[in-house]
């Protein structure tokens, strides 16, 4: 019997499936982007908050990460990490729904605001690992072992969904923020629809241990490996000094400084992400990329720069321009570093060490973020800017004398893969 029609539709499946997995990143970061927005909008035009308690609540939607991130990396390396997302999309379209319904009847205070926080950084810090952990195994499956390839796709998609939210976010002062947080709600809920499509992902058999003991099995894995620790401590540098930064300092430049609303903040952050697009996609048509950690070093150090450039007061559209290449560097950075901890994680420790690595950005954004909202009221807006710049710079230069980061190349890591 010629079973050739078989073989011919079997690549097809394999990038259906991998189509559907990026539909639900999609989903998950449009509303990611519409919530970066409108929060930044509610706290700091809406409820016209203070510096310090701008940085409270942004602390508040990301510090669940700081402290739940390995726990879900541990919890996911032991379950099926697409029933796991299923569950989670489920639950991360209720809050933004009730918040619709407390701001619909005109009953927002700066408290809903930190209980919504906590309960979607929750969320997120189980299903960033989950959905970080299953692009390895449909990445696999469509792209067999260009992994660069899966990755950069599932950038490029998590930008794009990003921007597309950033910009629906912008129409918040003629729509009202009820009617876009109930599209966040359904837009985040049609994920799960989009994971269901995807084959099970059941865990790599392993004996039974205490989540504590998965979590420092996770944690000791990243620290004895010369490759996972530098990319691990520079990404936690980015979540202190960069995410902190981006989430307090640029909503307030633009809100005091420049005198913009919520069309100004969702400007300065399509700016930023439709860089990240664009570095994504170039790296995607470059291809494979060799000198992978020289690369990575050199797109964090512009951040520095840029950074820096932002604090010295200058027109609006200098600014969003800044922005645009920061958002080059920023998507550079995110995309090798995420292949570099995909390829060098043990399949066994793949959802930990994802999570370990995400902490960086999720869990140091906390820390950064109450900083950055204390140096704004300590010092200036722009002296806020510039002292994180200067901090990474001292964070870099360690880092290359001190480890591997910029010899860090592919072959190093297909020895340890």
């Amino acid at each position: 019997m010629n079973t050739q029609p078989t073989d011919e539709a079997a690549p097809t499946r394999s990038t259906n499936l991998f189509n559907w997995y990026l539909g639900s990143q999609a989903s998950w970061f449009s509303s990611i982007g519409l919530q970066m927005v409108l929060f930044a909008w509610l706290v700091t035009d809406v409820l016209d908050e203070r510096a310090f308690r701008v940085g409270l609540a942004q602390t508040a939607l990301m510090a669940p990460s700081l402290v739940f991130m390995i726990f879900g990396g541990a919890f996911a390396d032991r379950r099926d990490t697409r029933a796991l997302l299923i569950r989670l999309h489920c639950a991360a379209a209720i809050p933004p729904a009730i918040l619709a319904l407390i701001i619909f009847s005109d009953s927002l205070q700066y408290e809903w605001l930190i209980v919504y926080g906590l309960v979607m950084g929750t969320l997120s810090a189980f299903a960033i690992p989950a959905r970080d952990s299953l692009l390895s195994t449909i990445g696999s499956i469509s792209f067999g072992a260009d992994i660069q390839r899966a990755v950069t796709l599932a950038s490029g998609i998590q930008f794009l969904g990003q921007l597309g939210g950033i910009a629906a976010a912008s129409a918040a002062a003629i729509t009202g923020a009820p009617a876009l947080l109930a599209l966040q709600a359904a837009v985040i809920f049609s994920g799960a629809l989009m994971v269901r499509r995807l084959p099970p992902a059941p865990p790599v058999d392993r004996p039974p241990a205490h989540p504590w003991e998965d979590m420092k099995d996770g944690i000791r894995e990243v620290v004895s490996s010369p490759i996972l620790l530098p990319v691990v401590l520079c990404m936690f540098a980015v979540g202190v000094l960069y995410v902190g930064s981006f989430m307090v300092i640029l909503p307030l430049l633009v809100t005091g400084f420049y005198d913009g609303g919520a069309g100004g903040i969702s400007i300065v952050n399509i700016c930023f992400w439709g860089g990240t697009i664009i570095a994504t996609f170039t790296l995607l048509r470059f291809g494979h990329i060799h000198r992978r950690g020289f690369i990575l070093t050199c797109s964090l150090s512009s951040g520095a720069v840029i950074l820096f450039l932002i604090g010295v007061p200058a027109p609006f559209w200098i600014m969003c321009l800044l922005c645009f290449l920061w958002g080059l560097g920023a998507g550079t950075s995110m995309t090798m570093s995420r292949t570099i901890v995909q390829l060098a994680a043990p399949d066994s420790h793949r959802a930990r060490v994802l999570a370990i690595f995400q902490l960086g950005f999720a869990g140091g954004g906390p820390v950064g973020a109450f900083a950055s909202g204390f140096l704004v009221e300590l010092t200036s807006i722009h002296m806020a800017a510039w002292i994180p710049a200067g901090v990474m710079v001292l964070v870099l230069v360690t880092m290359v004398a001190t480890t591997r980061l910029i010899h860090i190349t592919s072959d190093d890591i297909a020895e340890t893969a």
